[in-house]
């Protein structure tokens, strides 16, 4: 009897221990409204060329801007418990470059619950841009952010000389530190103090300026690193002038102007070229009446060519109006499945939306289903979307339908339910 008495009094015991311990939890579960909106704020003192803080600062009682680097939320529902980078804090930023936080939200009322999912119409983020949420129970949601781009002044170059075999070749070194060179420069042509040639928004890092050397007489030449796309200009400035040596040109040695190009590197000596003109290494596309296919989409011969704003043709990964396109080698924009880095990614055919745009959500294709996340990544394994749990097959990238994983059954639709 002794023993029966005790085993009963040991349970009664650990029954209190263990309703102490769930108390608040069970009160999360049991709460009767949901967090419907979030207000977060965030921000980094962090400029181009530094390292991003590990250390940031945590603030549950306001949303007013702060020093430093930091997150912060106000609200008598949640607070704020943790947040950290899930962006490398090992590398230099670079300007405009936006690095992504991660931010824990727990429950303070427990008479309120997170939703099971939040979008960018219910989680508003100041200082930055909402990414995701993902609601790890009811009382606690970890939210990522992108931050406003890394604001900061370019470096000038290294050095600016002139080579020293032949007449008028210009020569500057990059700035090679993480962060602060565009890649991009203006450069100016003096003779005395006058201006004779100005290359703006140059992309290289050297000059052929003896054609314009056409009057004896002293030249020099100054050179600055300035942003060029849309993100550097809106978060980058340009360095200040690095001046070169004076190199005397005399008569003999004048130049007799050939070689002289226009504002889009195109030689205009001789006739002009119409059509698909080649200089440099760039193509560009002419008019009859001179003018050049200028910061916009091209149709020629059933296929989509991108031009930026000087006219040049452009390659590769490329923005436009919001949406991300590749366009191959040739210039031609691409649509399909396309393998970048370790993601998959899908250009959109006329019938799955704006033609050769990254898409992004849900996708039919081949008679399967597919998710492309927010950065158009192609998901794979176990991921939660729109609320819901589904399993994406990794490598295929096709979602699961009524069959068991790893124990767990989705059904016809790919949902998992609990």
């Amino acid at each position: 009897m002794r023993y029966r008495r005790s085993s009963v009094w040991g349970i009664w015991i650990l029954v209190c221990v263990m309703a102490v311990t769930v108390s608040k939890p069970l009160a999360v579960f049991g709460a009767t409204k949901t967090v419907s909106s979030i207000t977060i704020r965030v921000g980094t003192d962090t400029k181009a060329g530094e390292r991003l803080n590990e250390n940031i600062a945590i603030y549950s009682n306001t949303i007013s801007v702060q020093n430093g680097t930091y997150a912060a939320t106000s609200s008598e529902r949640y607070y704020l418990q943790n947040a950290e980078w899930t962006s490398s804090t090992k590398k230099a930023m670079a300007v405009g470059e936006e690095p992504r936080m991660k931010l824990y939200l727990e429950i303070e009322d427990t008479d309120y619950a997170f939703r099971g999912s939040y979008s960018s119409s219910n989680i508003i983020v100041k200082g930055g841009t909402f990414m995701s949420a993902r609601r790890s129970t009811s009382g606690k949601l970890e939210v990522t952010v992108r931050l406003n781009g890394i604001k900061g002044s370019y470096k000038p170059p290294l050095d600016a000389t002139w080579r020293e075999t032949g007449f008028g070749r210009a020569e500057w070194t990059e700035e090679k530190s993480e962060g602060v060179s565009s890649g991009y420069y203006d450069v100016y042509l003096y003779r005395g103090s006058s201006v004779v040639k100005k290359l703006e928004g140059y992309q290289g890092t050297s000059y052929n300026f003896y054609p314009y050397m056409t009057q004896k007489g002293t030249y020099k030449y100054k050179v600055r690193t300035v942003p060029y796309t849309d993100v550097q200009k809106q978060y980058g400035q340009k360095s200040e002038w690095l001046d070169s040596d004076e190199v005397y040109i005399d008569e003999e040695h004048v130049s007799d102007g050939t070689g002289q190009v226009d504002g889009n590197g195109i030689n205009t000596s001789g006739a002009a070229p119409v059509g698909w003109v080649l200089s440099s290494d760039t193509w560009y596309y002419r008019y009859p009446d001179g003018s050049y296919q200028k910061d916009s989409w091209l149709k020629l011969n059933e296929k989509w060519y991108l031009f930026d704003r000087d006219g040049r043709m452009l390659t590769g990964w490329q923005n436009k109006d919001g949406l991300g396109y590749y366009l191959r080698d040739s210039g031609e924009m691409y649509m399909g499945w396309i393998k970048s880095g370790n993601s998959w990614y899908y250009l959109n055919s006329k019938a799955d939306g704006v033609e050769g745009a990254m898409h992004i959500g849900w996708l039919k294709n081949g008679g399967k289903t597919y998710c492309l996340g927010q950065s158009g990544a192609m998901l794979e394994g176990w991921n939660q979307v729109d609320g819901n749990w589904y399993y994406f097959y990794p490598g295929s990238g096709h979602m699961a339908t009524d069959v068991i994983i790893d124990t767990f059954y989705v059904d016809a639709n790919g949902v998992w339910k609990k």
